[in-house]
Order: C-alpha cells, then sequence, then structure tokens
C-alpha cells in the first residue's frame, strides 16, 4: 500500500510540474478582452481621410550598421502602406510602399541597397498582420498563444496578455533557424503599438520604431495642414 501511494504521489507531482495548455472558450472573458484590443488597433477609414498618418522615430541596425531616424507611416492595412524615413541630417534614408502590387522602393538613401529595405518593407508588414479570428486561441504559462498558417504559407504565432488582452508579440516562421520577431512593448492611448521593435537574426535586422502620435493622428488635420505637413515626402 504505501509502495502503490508513493507512486501515484509521484506522478501527481510531475503531472503538476508540466505547464498546462487549454484552449479557450470562444467568448471567455479573456477572448473578449483579445477582441476588444484588436479592434482598437488602427484601420483606415476609405474616402477622405486617406491614411492614417503615424509620424515615428526609429533606430536601424543593418548589417552591422546603426542609424538612426525620423519619419511617416502613412496606414491603411498590413498589405497598404508607405514608410518614409530621413536621417538625421535631413537625407531621406529610404521611402517605399506595400500594395496590391507588393513592394516598392521609390527611394534610398546611395549606398543603401534596395534588396535590404523591401526585407523591412515586407517584415513590416509581417508585423501589422492580425489573426483572423481567435479560434484555437490557447493558454500555456499565463499567456495566450495562437498558432495559424496565413496565405502567404507561413505560420505565425501571436501572444497575448490575458489580463489587459493586448498583443504583445508576434512570432513568423520564415524558414529554417530564420524567424521574425516583432515586440509590442506599449501602446499608446487609442490603443495603438506604439513601440515597437522588429528583429530577423538570419537577416542582422534590429529595428526600434517610436510612434509620436498618440491621441492626434494627421490622417485627420484639415487638407491644408496635412499637405504642409507631408513636405516633399508626397509623389
Amino acid at each position: 500500500m504505501i509502495k502503490t501511494a508513493l507512486v501515484m504521489c509521484l506522478a501527481l507531482a510531475g503531472c503538476e510540474a508540466t505547464p498546462t495548455t487549454f484552449e479557450v472558450s470562444a467568448k471567455s472573458a479573456s477572448t473578449q478582452q483579445i477582441e476588444t484590443a484588436l479592434a482598437r488597433w488602427p484601420v483606415s477609414t476609405p474616402g477622405a481621410m486617406g491614411a492614417i498618418k503615424r509620424p515615428f522615430f526609429a533606430t536601424i541596425h543593418i548589417a552591422g550598421k546603426r542609424t538612426t531616424a525620423s519619419g511617416m507611416l502613412e496606414y491603411h492595412n498590413a498589405r497598404d502602406f508607405r514608410i518614409t524615413a530621413a536621417t538625421e541630417m535631413g537625407a531621406v534614408l529610404f521611402d517605399g510602399r506595400v500594395n496590391w502590387a507588393g513592394v516598392t522602393v521609390l527611394r534610398s538613401l546611395p549606398g543603401l541597397d534596395k534588396n535590404i529595405v523591401e526585407i523591412l518593407l515586407k517584415d513590416m508588414s509581417r508585423a501589422f498582420e492580425l489573426p483572423p479570428s481567435l479560434e484555437g486561441l490557447s493558454y500555456r504559462n499565463r499567456k495566450a498563444t495562437l498558432q495559424k498558417t496565413l496565405a502567404d504559407t507561413h505560420r505565425y504565432t501571436w501572444t497575448f496578455d490575458p489580463a489587459t488582452g493586448v498583443l504583445m508579440s508576434t512570432d513568423v516562421d520564415l524558414g529554417i533557424l530564420d524567424t521574425l520577431r516583432v515586440e509590442f512593448k506599449s501602446y499608446n492611448a487609442r490603443g495603438w503599438p506604439e513601440d515597437v521593435v522588429v528583429t530577423r537574426k538570419a537577416r542582422f535586422l534590429d529595428v526600434s520604431f517610436s510612434f509620436t502620435d498618440n491621441n492626434v493622428v494627421q490622417g485627420e488635420m484639415p487638407h491644408s495642414a496635412r499637405g504642409h505637413a507631408d513636405g516633399d515626402v508626397q509623389q
């Protein structure tokens, strides 16, 4: 009897030491929190307002070189946006967009390989990608995790804070030893990502963005003010 009881205790102890994973019900409190947080992400309204314009500061590490920049993200959605970044001296570091035609590098600083800019823009598109649904959401180690393979054939893993519902990170499996890691460090008053770090070690890419708009969205300014703010960024 004592031996049997000891075996059972050891078995139970082993079970308790193993992290538990379980599916979250479709409308649990945590799922509702996540749905609410995702619904607050920026979404462009078609029509007169045009793109949402978000100014930023960035620190960019590419191929062993470090650059600081400031610029503008003109955002419609994850597959339709434009990023213009300038150096501290005011020279255009790069100007590129993503839309139905794919990635287009409009301008880049002499000496900056356009292929690197294309990679960065593609990775930013993946960074902005949100799950099409929360089906399959599960808890593990006090985090809510969701994995899905999207139309681009890559596996995405989104990790949420179940207490607040906000997206904490996105990991995209791009190949053997090639993972894109996106960390959402903070959110602004609107519930939009404020501090974002994009890392892809296989490409020696590490970029941190700090968006500075908070409650002011330039896409909502009067037309005359928008024209002044855009400067020579527009084509």
